[in-house]
């Protein structure tokens, strides 16, 4: 289906999406199951809009496909709007899904000092505060998605066995040099993402990144059956010198990562980088790391 056509996709089949993991509900897929639907939020949709400026990060961005208008009785709207989107687990035969909220500061420019200081608490009981980042939402093939609540009420230290158990699976199903392979490969794109944001000038406040790995062995094989060494990865540290790995990884479509939810994003000219999100990300990158070392 080409742009034109998904902007009229027919909203009256669309079902509530089975991989919404965190955010406000509503997200619908489409029948192809190649597109997500999700109630407009003009900041965002001026978001998306905007990135044709900064192509480089962009490309870390979910596929915009325009907006929608249409009634559909799944949101009780007789004229709702929709942002249309890339569906990110399209194509995984077992996906596993993971949404981590990136930087400390949660409240946006306008938000009114009750706002602010409700986040600040926020912040405080989360690892927000303290590691810049939060897992929002994980759901492993086949699982029940982890309640709020359970996400909440992560630690410093536990947050890294949350990090630990979403990875499991791919042990479990494929092997541990799988699930470390996958893990070096966020580090890689995490650490390309890192590299863009550090030169874009924008603010991105509770925004998330979305991670998505296939924990099917048969997708596992395919890929690389034509690889001679399949559990070939990355340098230990997981800074990514083995240029074999990074080259299977840009050509297989065993796992994905992209920067989403941008309710409470901007382009900011002339401002320089997002420092918040910049130190998030650094979190976030020592974190896996430390699971991949164990």
């Amino acid at each position: 289906m080409d742009v034109q056509n998904k902007s009229r996709a027919n909203v009256e089949t669309a079902q509530a999406f089975e991989y919404q993991v965190a955010g406000h509900p509503g997200v619908l897929v489409v029948e192809d199951n190649a597109m997500i639907i999700k109630p407009l939020n003009k900041r965002e949709q001026e978001f998306y809009e905007g990135a044709n400026g900064a192509p480089e990060f962009k490309s870390f961005m979910p596929v915009y496909y325009g907006m929608l208008q249409q009634s559909n009785d799944n949101v009780n709207s007789e004229n709702a709007e929709f942002i249309c989107l890339e569906n990110l687990v399209h194509g995984f035969d077992k996906p596993c899904v993971l949404d981590i909220k990136i930087g400390s500061r949660l409240w946006d420019i306008d938000a009114a000092p009750e706002k602010q200081a409700a986040m600040v608490k926020k912040g405080q009981r989360t690892t927000s505060g303290k590691l810049g980042i939060a897992v929002t939402g994980m759901k492993l093939h086949g699982q029940p998605s982890e309640d709020r609540e359970w996400c909440r009420d992560l630690t410093e230290v536990t947050i890294l066995d949350a990090l630990a158990y979403y990875f499991s699976a791919a042990e479990k199903s494929v092997s541990k040099e799988y699930r470390d392979y996958v893990i070096r490969q966020f580090i890689l794109e995490i650490t390309e993402l890192l590299q863009v944001v550090e030169r874009t000038e924008l603010r991105m406040y509770s925004s998330s990144l979305l991670f998505v790995y296939d924990a099917s062995k048969t997708r596992y094989e395919q890929v690389f059956s034509s690889t001679s060494n399949a559990s070939s990865a990355t340098n230990e540290d997981g800074n990514g010198d083995n240029d074999e790995d990074q080259s299977v990884a840009a050509d297989c479509s065993l796992l994905d990562m992209k920067a989403i939810d941008f309710a409470h994003s901007h382009w900011t000219p002339d401002q320089g980088p997002d420092q918040n999100y910049i130190s998030g990300i650094h979190g976030l990158l020592e974190s896996l790391r430390s699971v991949l070392a164990k």
